[in-house]
């Protein structure tokens, strides 16, 4: 049977958004804890899948790809307690963390950086370190050809276009590199993040775990690519 979320996701999360405070949520947390479960089994399926294609997945578990709903509000003005999505990140570089190469999905009502849409998921990295941001800006120059080979691919331009989803660009070339190299805009990204927003017709529709790996696996050479810019560093 192919892995499913709970019915009740999309409609506790969106209750959760108008009462976004304690005794609502430990009121309703039975309704959590299914929603959770069954998340949970979904992210495990996904990553069985995966570690076909990207075998630096193998030995990932849900427990540690699924994140918290709990926020953490200790620098944040705003002080609702609950994120309002559900999410997980599968990465065998660090469980959760940004600034490492991973595949993710999420799905719910909040726009967590700007995302749009009830159900968002990509893969390459986001808010790499400086010491990674600049490794894999020298393997894009290096290594263009291969860089664009993989952007070109019908399933990855199908899905994610010509951009990077990123929280900012350089408004120039970095330092070091030719100002008037004809793909110097490759270099002004400070994330090289896939992202794509699925079509709601496929949430809660038997579908939507495979639809989630073709969207992963468009990825994977992007991941790839990234891992490698990055091996020294994990050294």
């Amino acid at each position: 049977m192919t892995p499913q979320l709970h019915p009740d996701t999309l409609p506790f999360l969106q209750e959760l958004t108008v009462n976004n405070n304690r005794p609502w949520f430990n009121d309703h947390k039975d309704r959590w804890l299914a929603i959770k479960a069954d998340f949970e089994a979904f992210t495990q399926a996904l990553i069985d899948e995966m570690v076909k294609y990207d075998d630096t997945l193998v030995g990932l578990t849900a427990k540690n790809s699924v994140y918290r709903i709990y926020r953490d509000t200790r620098f944040s003005a705003d002080k609702t307690p609950y994120k309002t999505h559900i999410a997980c990140f599968l990465s065998s570089w660090g469980p959760k963390n940004s600034g490492v190469p991973g595949y993710y999905f999420q799905i719910g009502t909040e726009e967590a950086y700007g995302l749009k849409g009830t159900c968002n998921l990509g893969g390459g990295i986001f808010m790499p370190t400086p010491e990674a941001l600049n490794a894999i800006r020298q393997e894009i120059f290096y290594c263009t050809d291969e860089f664009l080979a993989i952007m070109n691919e019908k399933s990855y331009k199908h899905y994610f276009g010509s951009e990077f989803f990123t929280l900012k660009k350089l408004q120039r070339v970095p330092k070091g590199y030719p100002a008037d190299w004809e793909h110097a805009y490759l270099l002004q990204y400070k994330d090289y993040t896939t992202s794509y927003t699925m079509p709601d017709k496929f949430i809660g529709n038997d579908c939507l775990f495979d639809e989630v790996l073709k969207v992963w696996r468009a990825s994977v050479p992007l991941n790839r690519f990234v891992q490698r810019a990055m091996e020294d560093i994990r050294q």
